[in-house]
């Protein structure tokens, strides 16, 4: 007897692009939605752990306070808050 053969849609791997397609009228905004957050949230957390920002921040906090537009309390208080974030990113790069 010969094995029945599924069909594609309910096929392994194969069944996505059809049910894609038959579910795009209803489900095909929510889907775009959806997809869009996603992209959006990746970018914020590549930008908001990138390390190379946080010391461009140190290089400017410290010409800023060389120039004098910034006091000692001031730079010593950003400067605490940069570097606890840029150890912050190294800790979560660790973890990865």
């Amino acid at each position: 007897m010969a094995k029945r053969r599924r069909p594609v849609a309910v096929q392994e791997g194969g069944g996505d692009l059809l049910l894609d397609v038959l579910t795009a009228p209803v489900l095909g905004v929510p889907r775009l939605v959806h997809w869009v957050a996603k992209k959006l949230i990746e970018e914020v957390e590549r930008q908001e752990f990138d390390e190379g920002k946080l010391q461009g921040q140190l290089l400017d906090l410290q010409t800023r306070r060389e120039l004098d537009e910034i006091g000692d309390e001031e730079y010593s208080r950003q400067e605490t808050a940069l570097l606890e974030r840029l150890n912050y990113i190294r800790r979560m790069k660790q973890q990865d």
